[in-house]
C-alpha cells in the first residue's frame, strides 16, 4: 500500500509550535524555515506598518523606535518596511553589525537598527551620541528606525549615562532616559514636553483581537492545506484526522451554521487579559494557534506536536482525547514545567477555566439538562465529548464502584473547558453563561461596556448603575443600594470595617444633575474604560479618575451582587479607598471652606438608600 506522504506545510508550522527548536524562533530563522520545507511563509500584516510609514514618510518625518517584549514583531516589522516601503536590497539585509543605512525621499538619511541589543561594543558609543543628536533635534538630517525592548532601551541610555562623555552629552543622554523611562511608564507615543523628535511604538501593546484573527486566519487560511485533500485521512467515513479536525472546530463557519465559539471566546479572552496588561506578543498567539491545530498528549518525553503520520495513528486508535483542541489551548499537553515558560499559557490558565463552574453547568454535563440546550452540547464534536465522556458519566450515575473518581473529576474538568469555547453567548447574570466557567463572570459584559464606549453610544446604564453600587457598597461598608449617586466616604479612624461612615463633601450624581458628576470613557492610551469625577460645568483639567480594569470591574460588579469588599480582592479595595480619597479633595478643593465646615455621618435606610446626618465642624 502506497504511504501518504506528510503535508509539509504541517512540518513547517511545528516551528511555530512549543518545542525546544521554536523557543528561539526569530524572523531570521522563520526564512530558514520557508526555504527548508518548500512552502509559502505564513503572512501577517503588521499592525504599525501604516503608523511607521507615516512617522519616517509623511510630512513631518520623524524617528521611530520600536519596543516592547521578545516575540512582538519588531524585526519584523523593520524588515517589512525596508522590503516592502523602501524596496530594499536583499543582499545588503540585515547590514553590518545589524545596522543599516539608506537614502529616503527628501535627502535624509535613515539608520536601521534592527535590534540594539545587537549592536558591538565597538559600535556602541559612536552609536548612542548620534541617535541621542537626532532625538534631540541636533541632527535632523538623519532618522533612526530602531528595534530593543524596553529594558534593553534604558540600559542603553543608562550605560552612556555612566560612561565617558564629553561635557554637555551626559545631559543629553539624561534627557532621553528620563523621556523614554516616562513613555514607557506611561504607555506614551511622544514625550510629554515634546524634547524629542521621536515616535515610541510599544508593540506588546498593539496585539488586540484583530491581530489575533489574523493570526489564526493566516495559520488555517493557508495555501499548503490544499495537499490534505488526497490524504485517506480526509477521505469520507474514514476516522477524522484531528490536525483537521481542531482546524475545522478553529475556523468560523461561512455557512452561518453555530458549530462553537472557540476563535470567538479564544478572542475574548485575550481582549480581558490585555485590558488586565497581560498582553500576548505575536509570537506567542503563532504558538498557541499552532498548538490548538497539531498538539498532542504524547507519553513521557515525546514531542507535544503532531506529525502527519502520527495524526493518522492518532485517528486510527480513536485517540482524540490526547489531541482535544480546547486541552491544547490551555497548554495542558506540555508538561507543566515547560508550560510555564510561556506566557500566553500562563495567561490563559488564570481564568480557571475548567476549574470554575456552579450547578447549572455541572447539571448539563451530568444530567443533560436543560434540553433546549442538549443537542448542542452533545451531538456536535462528538469526539471531544461524548465519545470521551459518555461512558464514564453512565458509570457515575449507576454509582459504579469502578469508577476511579480521580480520572472522573479530570473528565469533567476537559468537559468544562469544551463548554467554555464551545457554549452559545449568554447574559453574564445566566448561570449557563461560559463567562461562568472562569473567575472573571462578568467578562463579556466588561466587553460590551468597553464596545460602547468606542463606538461613543451613552454608556451602559445597567453596568454603571452597578459600578456605582458596588462603588457605594466598597466605600461605606453597608449594603447600599444606591445607583444614581456616589458617596466618597471615609472611614472612621484607622480600621477599614464598621458601620460608622463619614463625608465631608455632598454626594457626586451619576447624571450630573449636581455641581459635580460621574463620568465614564475609554482613555486614550489604554482603551479601558475611565470613571472621572468632573465638574458639571466647566474644564476637567486635574479630574481624579479609576482606571476600571476588568479584574476591577469585576470585583464592584460582585460586591454590588452581595460579595463583602474585602474578600475578593484586597488589592481592588485599597485602589478604591485611594480614588475615593483624590476625588473628595478634588471635590473639597472646588467647594472651597463650605464643604469641610461640615461632616456627614452616613446611614443606610430599609429602602437601601444611604443618608447623611449633618454635624458641623468647628474652626
Amino acid at each position: 500500500m502506497k504511504t501518504m506522504p506528510d503535508n509539509p506545510l504541517v512540518n513547517f508550522l511545528r516551528s511555530y509550535g512549543p518545542s525546544a527548536a521554536s523557543d528561539s524562533l526569530c524572523d531570521e530563522h522563520v526564512q530558514v524555515a520557508v526555504k527548508q520545507h518548500g512552502v509559502r511563509p505564513v503572512e501577517i500584516p503588521a499592525p504599525r506598518m501604516r503608523d511607521i510609514r507615516e512617522a519616517l514618510l509623511g510630512d513631518s518625518p520623524t524617528n521611530v523606535i520600536l519596543t516592547g517584549t521578545a516575540g512582538d514583531g519588531k524585526t519584523y516589522h523593520i524588515r517589512k518596511f525596508y522590503f516592502d516601503e523602501l524596496g530594499g536590497d536583499g543582499s545588503r539585509w540585515p547590514g553590518n553589525d545589524g545596522i543599516l543605512q539608506v537614502g529616503l525621499p527628501g535627502g535624509r538619511t535613515l539608520r536601521i537598527v534592527r535590534d540594539l541589543s545587537e549592536v558591538s561594543d565597538d559600535l556602541k558609543a559612536g552609536e548612542i551620541e548620534h541617535v541621542t543628536r537626532c532625538l534631540t533635534g541636533e541632527d535632523p538630517s538623519t532618522l533612526y528606525l530602531v528595534a530593543a525592548n524596553d529594558g534593553q532601551l534604558l540600559k542603553f541610555w543608562r550605560d552612556a549615562m555612566e560612561g565617558q562623555q564629553r561635557q554637555g552629552e551626559t545631559a543629553a543622554f539624561e534627557l532621553v532616559h528620563s523621556a523614554l523611562a516616562d513613555m514607557l511608564h506611561n504607555d506614551l507615543t511622544r514625550d510629554r514636553e515634546g524634547a524629542l523628535a521621536l515616535r515610541l511604538m510599544n508593540l506588546s501593546r498593539s496585539t488586540d483581537g484583530n491581530t489575533f484573527d489574523t493570526v489564526v486566519d493566516a495559520i488555517l487560511g493557508h495555501e499548503g492545506w490544499g495537499a490534505c485533500k488526497d490524504c485517506p485521512a480526509a477521505t469520507e467515513g474514514a476516522p477524522r484526522c484531528p490536525i483537521l479536525l481542531n482546524r475545522e472546530l478553529l475556523i468560523e463557519p461561512r455557512d452561518g451554521k453555530f458549530r462553537g465559539n472557540f476563535k470567538l471566546r479564544l478572542r475574548d479572552a485575550l481582549k480581558v487579559a490585555a485590558a488586565n496588561d497581560q498582553h500576548v506578543p505575536i509570537r506567542q498567539l503563532l504558538t498557541l494557534t499552532v498548538n490548538i491545530v497539531l498538539g498532542d498528549r504524547a507519553a513521557g518525553n515525546g514531542q507535544p506536536l503532531l506529525t502527519c503520520a502520527k495524526a493518522r495513528s492518532r485517528a486510527r486508535e480513536g485517540a482524540y482525547r490526547l489531541t482535544n483542541p480546547y486541552e491544547n489551548a490551555l497548554g495542558m499537553n506540555l508538561r507543566p514545567s515547560y508550560r510555564e515558560r510561556y506566557a500566553v499559557f500562563s495567561i490563559l490558565e488564570a481564568f480557571g477555566i475548567g476549574h470554575e463552574t456552579n450547578n447549572a453547568m455541572d447539571s448539563l454535563l451530568i444530567e443533560k439538562r436543560p434540553e433546549d440546550l442538549r443537542d448542542g452540547v452533545f451531538l456536535r464534536d462528538l469526539e471531544h465529548g461524548e465519545m470521551l465522556f459518555a461512558r464514564s458519566r453512565d458509570l457515575y450515575l449507576k454509582g459504579a464502584s469502578s469508577l476511579d473518581p480521580d480520572e472522573f473529576s479530570d473528565m469533567v474538568s476537559a468537559q468544562r473547558r469544551r463548554l467554555f469555547f464551545s457554549l452559545p453567548d449568554a447574559p453574564d447574570a445566566a448561570p449557563l453563561s461560559p463567562w461562568r466557567l472562569t473567575v472573571f463572570h462578568h467578562a463579556g459584559r466588561y466587553l460590551r461596556f468597553c464596545e460602547v464606549l468606542a463606538e461613543r453610544r451613552a454608556d451602559d446604564e445597567n453596568a454603571m448603575r452597578q459600578v456605582v453600587k458596588g462603588l457605594n457598597r466598597t466605600l461605606t461598608g453597608m449594603m447600599a443600594d444606591d445607583t444614581e449617586q456616589l458617596w466618597l466616604a471615609h472611614s472612621i479612624g484607622k480600621g477599614e470595617g464598621g458601620a460608622g461612615r463619614l463625608t465631608t463633601v455632598p454626594p457626586v450624581q451619576r447624571k450630573g444633575m449636581g455641581h459635580f458628576k460621574v463620568t465614564v470613557k475609554l482613555a486614550e492610551n489604554t482603551r479601558r474604560p475611565s470613571i472621572r469625577i468632573e465638574p458639571t460645568i466647566g474644564g476637567a483639567e486635574g479630574a481624579p479618575h479609576l482606571d476600571l480594569t476588568p479584574l476591577l470591574f469585576e470585583y464592584l460588579i460582585r460586591v454590588a451582587e452581595g460579595s463583602l469588599p474585602s474578600s475578593f480582592s484586597r488589592q481592588c479595595h485599597k485602589e478604591i479607598r485611594h480614588f475615593a480619597m483624590n476625588a473628595a479633595d478634588f471635590v473639597a478643593r472646588a467647594y472651597g471652606d463650605m464643604a469641610v465646615s461640615q461632616v456627614g455621618i452616613l446611614s443606610v435606610g430599609n429602602d437601601g438608600r444611604i443618608s447623611s446626618r449633618q454635624i458641623e465642624v468647628g474652626p
